[in-house]
Formats: C-alpha cells, structure tokens, sequence
C-alpha cells in the first residue's frame, strides 16, 4: 500500500488539534504542505512536524507535485473554490462538514471531482470512531430488530464570541446547529439508510427541529437548543426488540437494551480523532473498499438542514427522488 502525501488548505484549531495528529498517526500519510492565510500562525506546526510547504498561497499548496490528497480545512464560505481548484489539478480531495454554504454548492463540487476523476471524502470523521462502528454492527445484525425511531437532542449554552466566523451565516452558512447537529445528524443518515421526508422548524442559530422519514419507514426526531442554560448529547435509536442509547455521543460509551436484558458498552477512543477516516481514506485511495464517507453523503446531510430549516426557514419537504 503506497502512502499518500497531503496538501492542507486552512491550517486552523482543527488541523492542529484534531486531523493534523491523526494524519501523522496515520500508517500510510505524511503531509507535504500547509496554507493559511496568515502564514505565521501555520509556521510553528509546520517547523515541529517537518513540513517543507508553509504559504499563504493556496495554489502552491495545490499545485505542489508530491500532493495527492488536498485537505480543505477552512470554512464553508471557501470549500467550493479550493475544491473545485483541486479537481481541476486531479487532486483526490478531504472537505470539511459542513460541506458548502448550501446543498447547490455541495452538487457542484460532487460533479467536478466525478468529472476529474478523483475522489471526494467528507469529514465526517465520527462514522470511523469505534462505538460508531459498533452500534452499526449491531443494527445491521438484528440485535435491535427492525430500527423505528431514531432521537438527537444537543443542547449547549448560547455560545460566545469564542466561537468566531462559526456564528457568521456569510462564512459558516448557519449556525452550530449547521456546525455541531450535522455530525448527529450524518451519524443517523448512516445508521438507518435513506431518508424521504423532512420536516422542521426553527432555525439553524437558536433553536431548530427536525421530523425526519427514512425509506424503510423508521422515524427520528433531531433538536438543536443553543439559547437555554442545559447541556445535552443524547444519540438514541430504538428497534422492535431493542434500543442503542448513548447518554453523551462522545462518551464512547452507550447501552444496549435487548432481550429483557440491558449492556453498557465502552470502547477506547482513537488515539486522534480523525484516526479511523484518515486510515479509511488510506485504504480507499490503494483501492481496498468504497467511499463510506462521500460528497453525496455530505450533501444529503446539507439537503436535509437546507430543506428542513432553509438555514433559517421553516418548511416541509419530500425528499424521494432529488438530485
């Protein structure tokens, strides 16, 4: 298996806290070049960790001939012109959720790296993490019977100026609703399949609701409160003989209620957080295994927050059948 060199567009809290240490966890990856626009927050990370490549200039970032992989970290507001940039240099290419300012940009950026060739991975790093994985296993082995109801619920104080461009609809394209629930939200996607219908009301920077029908007919009800006092992160699905329940997503924990008899289950978290996609993308990349983590997997999450919330709207929409 051949390693993959990695070109980095945005070099922020993500990359130095999450995907840049899982990139150098990572069997089969080294990284080539970073880009930030101001390049001196970059040179530290990039002088610890050996990287030749430290620009402002994505192009050159981009362009560099050892680059295979082009990581887009930055915000949303962005992720359309890098990747389409990428494509165009037949660059296999990462995004970071959410995946564009709107599910038109997301259709976008699918066509161009079909038309190039290459692949395109979406950073929804949480299907890769091992409790993930496991709660997958075990509705996919009947443990739970057939899946009828899904619940998020992610509640956080009202968030501060810390969190930057992240509360600015211009850049982030939503608020943390589009930021945080997103991954809640994929998660669902990936564990109870397609969905049809959605429903929702609110917004995407206080609070907002979501009414969701997966084709096999299991429903799931998804609530973003980011104006109360209370915290929550409860990811919970029930089946006709059981039920997944984890308490706080990123405990790594959840139990299994099934057959009159309940389980705690705990797992090891990754060394680094982006670990298991990094080595997914490794595999993928040297031809072992598809896509689980594509453009159009981030595109049905956008579809259902833009058609489900508008970004701000609330609105009901059918699902079946769109491009």
């Amino acid at each position: 298996m051949r390693e993959l060199s990695w070109g980095i567009i945005g070099c922020g809290d993500v990359v130095l806290k999450k995907s840049g240490p899982s990139i150098f966890r990572a069997e089969r990856s080294c990284i080539a070049g970073v880009m930030r626009r101001d390049v001196d927050k970059a040179r530290p990370f990039a002088a610890a960790n050996g990287i030749a490549l430290c620009t402002a200039d994505a192009g050159q970032v981009i362009g560099h001939p050892d680059v295979d992989v082009v990581y887009v970290a930055t915000p949303p507001s962005s992720h359309r012109e890098y990747v389409l940039a990428a494509a165009a240099a037949g660059k296999h290419v990462l995004v970071e959720k959410p995946m564009g300012m709107s599910a038109d940009d997301d259709r976008a950026m699918i066509d161009a790296c079909g038309a190039a060739g290459v692949e395109l991975f979406v950073a929804y790093y949480r299907r890769f993490q091992p409790h993930v994985l496991a709660m997958k296993e075990l509705i996919d082995a009947g443990r739970i019977g057939r899946p009828v109801m899904g619940q998020i619920d992610f509640a956080m104080p009202a968030p501060g100026q810390e969190w930057g461009w992240r509360l600015c609809p211009e850049i982030s394209g939503g608020g943390l609703f589009v930021d945080i629930v997103a991954h809640r939200l994929d998660l669902m996607v990936y564990l109870l399949g397609a969905p049809e219908d959605v429903h929702g009301l609110g917004d995407t920077f206080g609070c907002g609701a979501l009414t969701i029908r997966f084709a096999d007919g299991a429903l799931c009800t998804v609530a973003g409160d980011f104006v109360s006092d209370r915290t929550a992160d409860r990811f919970m699905i029930v089946g006709t003989e059981g039920t997944i329940c984890a308490e706080k997503l990123d405990s790594h924990r959840f139990t299994l209620s099934s057959g009159g008899a309940v389980e705690t289950l705990e797992f090891e978290p990754l060394p680094a957080p982006h670990l298991g996609l990094i080595r997914h993308i490794e595999r993928v990349l040297n031809g072992d295994g598809g896509n689980a983590s594509s453009g159009e997997d981030g595109r049905l999450t956008d579809v259902l927050i833009d058609e489900g919330l508008g970004r701000g709207k609330a609105c009901f929409a059918n699902l079946s059948g769109r491009g």
